[in-house]
């Protein structure tokens, strides 16, 4: 029996359970560390800047992990449909995150 716990990949609805409890945690059960962690800390980011940004950014941490697939998965950000939302969002977060402490 050659069960090796670090080789174990956790099922999508494993996974995002885990990411909804933890932010990044999906990622890490899934063997996908760098994402994992960079997952902990925007979502950390985005709850210490406001609890909007923070609750959307979980959001799509759990997505991602849910339905993480592979290459060219959810978040691939393999189309450039992907990159423009993507781009759009973050603008969209940095911006109301400006204005928030202006006014």
């Amino acid at each position: 029996m050659n069960a090796n716990p670090v080789e174990f990949k956790a099922p999508n609805s494993i996974a995002a359970i885990w990411s909804m409890m933890l932010p990044g945690l999906g990622q890490l059960m899934k063997g996908r560390v760098m994402p994992g962690i960079f997952w902990a800390f925007l979502v950390a980011g985005g709850y210490y800047a406001y609890f909007w940004p923070g609750l959307t950014l979980h959001a799509l941490c759990i997505l991602d992990a849910g339905f993480y697939k592979g290459e060219g998965s959810f978040l691939a950000l393999d189309s450039w449909v992907k990159r423009v939302a993507f781009v759009a969002l973050v603008v969209l977060l940095i911006g109301y995150i400006y204005f928030r402490n202006i006014y």
